[in-house]
């Protein structure tokens, strides 16, 4: 797995880099966990409950995974180690979705204080998607 920019969908990395420094300016430290992923890897990410989509926008470069240092130095990469119910996650998911980001926090089911089971899973909207006009 890649946990590269450089990696991103060049539409995307734009909004990718914005969150960073939004992070960075609400005083977040983050790091990337993921961005690309082969086949064989997110093959592997189903297997093991980490992914429960079968086409993931990290196939295209299309989605970044971040995490919050704190929970990273307690957890490392395991998504299903995170604290979903930690006060960090929805400040995450504001700032993604102000950048019109689709936030893994939203997917279902959501925890006991309505957080998602993704919750540092960002991907890219297509502009139709967002407005509401056919590709």
């Amino acid at each position: 797995m890649s946990r590269s920019i450089n990696d991103l969908a060049p539409e995307f990395r734009p909004l990718a880099i914005e969150l960073l420094a939004r992070c960075v300016e609400s005083k977040i430290s983050v790091l990337i966990v993921d961005t690309l992923r082969t086949q064989a890897e997110h093959q592997e990410n189903l297997r093991a409950g980490t992914s429960r989509i079968r086409h993931s926008k990290h196939l295209d470069g299309l989605a970044i995974d971040i995490c919050p240092f704190a929970i990273y130095q307690l957890h490392g990469p395991d998504k299903l180690q995170w604290d979903g119910r930690d006060p960090v996650w929805p400040i995450l998911g504001a700032i993604g979705e102000r950048l019109r980001l689709r936030w893994g926090g939203r997917f279902w089911p959501l925890n006991d204080v309505g957080i998602g089971w993704d919750p540092g899973h960002f991907e890219y909207i297509t502009p139709s998607a967002i407005s509401g006009t056919a590709a």
